[in-house]
């Protein structure tokens, strides 16, 4: 595509029309300087810290035949020859400048977007599991990684920035794929990174406290979320999470909507009859179609909820539901979500990671656990550094006092120092209630599992699917599951 040829379709942007560089051929974009290939266009981006926009001449340098900046980039370099276009809203025309470049993918996909605090990561894997097991093409989107059929890639964001977003959205649509399901987060809601993908179906899993370092207010993470059911976004069906306050704001607002519920049978989703087991749930599922029952090997009440939104999800794509309903006992769950960990089959006691790090998933997860184990329930967790400190006491205290013995270690410290972060922890924790302070998380999931005697259950908290830890500026290897078996077999 020429360059003339794709700026046009940007409604935020007047270039030179005389300018040669015009009549270039685009061979890619870049956000990237240092990345920068021959004949692409280079997008700079503005950061928290620095605006992108002011590196373009290395981008230039590096073989970019133009750049679009912001007025301050601009003003601050400005350009001989070569062809720099001001951009006022650049967020807006990166967005649109990589949805033309890449020709649409989304309107040729139906997509499907899931937003929520918890529970994103999970459902996702439902519908994607549905609809594959049902033979319609899909790609998923999410924390874990970017999938389909023949390719996966390890995800370093929830929701992919722009430009990688529509690249690899045209990669799953050239491979086949009709549906595509996508974790979209706050932060891809509030930078426009999602801008331009109109989605079929948005949900809303549930909204508690988390990431309150980038949103200053519970109010603005919401406001954040609920983008996502706005008309810029939203061309098709909301499906809410109605025991969720902030779901039921939404409910109110959204003129095409269905609601799930593990509580209330006004919704149009809702269970019934519910015999929750170690080994999962069962019972009676009520949908618009019709009713059926149901077994499930996913444990706790807030898998039961990811459920029936991914069976909403069904429903409003025609999927039989008789055939979902036989497809289910073969779920077994997520990378990293309620992941049993067991080096034997006689294990005398239950090893679970979850990635649950906030204090809302962090009671989940010790309220779900706690009717499959029969002894002391030892809860090993921490708290992120350079992250929402509000949340710290929060966790300490659900911790302390729902579980037999909270261990408190580090996670993901960053550029904090970790004891202050334990300290914060340790505020939330009641004087009266025993507790251990193991900074070293190796050690302290070691301590856990030689504390545990038969019948108890160790829950480590916090990193689920993560195979690292970050401490300072450097990322090192560290894998819950490995530092558990180690434990288990040693």
């Amino acid at each position: 595509m020429k360059l003339r040829e794709l700026l046009s379709k940007i409604s935020a942007i007047k270039p030179d029309n005389e300018h040669s560089a015009l009549d270039l051929e685009v061979k890619g974009l870049s956000t990237n300087s240092h990345a920068t290939k021959k004949g692409d266009l280079f997008i700079g981006m503005p950061g928290t810290r620095v605006d992108g926009g002011e590196f373009w001449q290395g981008a230039i340098k590096e073989g970019a035949i133009a750049a679009l900046v912001t007025p301050n980039a601009k003003q601050k370099f400005p350009p001989t020859s070569e062809l720099v276009i001001e951009v006022e809203n650049m967020i807006t025309a990166c967005a649109e400048v990589a949805n033309a470049f890449y020709e649409y993918p989304t309107q040729k996909l139906n997509m499907i977007g899931i937003t929520g605090t918890n529970g994103k990561t999970t459902t996702t894997h439902l519908i994607e599991y549905f609809l594959s097991s049902m033979s319609y093409p899909t790609a998923l989107v999410g924390t874990l990684y970017t999938r389909w059929q023949g390719y996966e890639k390890i995800a370093t964001h929830t929701t992919p920035f722009a430009v990688d977003l529509q690249s690899l959205l045209s990669e799953a649509l050239k491979a086949g794929n009709k549906y595509c399901v996508m974790e979209v987060s706050s932060h891809a809601l509030d930078q426009g990174r999602v801008l331009g993908c109109g989605f079929e179906l948005a949900i809303f899993t549930n909204l508690t406290q988390d990431h309150l370092d980038y949103h200053s207010t519970m109010e603005d993470y919401f406001q954040a979320k609920s983008l996502l059911f706005s008309p810029q976004y939203l061309k098709g069906r909301a499906i809410i999470n109605l025991d969720d306050p902030y779901g039921q704001r939404l409910l109110e607002t959204c003129e095409n909507a269905w609601s799930y519920s593990v509580n209330h049978t006004s919704a149009d989703f809702y269970t019934s009859n519910l015999s929750y087991e170690a080994t999962g749930v069962k019972g009676i599922l009520h949908t618009p179609k019709g009713q059926f029952n149901f077994v499930s090997p996913l444990v706790g009440q807030f898998n039961l909820s990811n459920l029936l939104a991914a069976i909403a999800t069904g429903v409003h794509f025609d999927l039989d539901l008789a055939k979902i309903m036989t497809l289910l006992p073969q779920f077994i769950g997520v990378p990293g979500r309620m992941e049993r960990v067991q080096v034997s089959e006689d294990q005398p006691i239950s090893v679970i990671v979850d990635y649950a790090h906030t204090p809302d998933s962090l009671e989940n997860l010790l309220k779900a656990s706690r009717p499959f184990i029969t002894g002391k329930m030892i809860c090993v967790f921490g708290c992120g550094g350079d992250r929402d400190r509000t949340k710290r006491p929060l966790m300490g205290k659900i911790a302390s006092q729902l579980a037999d013995l909270a261990i408190v270690t580090s996670d993901n410290p960053r550029t904090e120092n970790p004891q202050q972060i334990l300290k914060d922890v340790i505020e939330g924790i009641p004087s009266n209630i025993e507790h251990l302070v193991i900074s070293d998380r190796a050690e302290a999931i070691k301590t856990a599992i030689k504390t545990a005697k038969a019948g108890d259950g160790v829950l480590i908290a916090g990193k689920g699917h993560e195979d690292y830890q970050i401490l300072g500026t450097e990322k090192i290897h560290f894998d819950d599951r490995e530092e558990a078996r180690k434990a288990l077999l040693s």
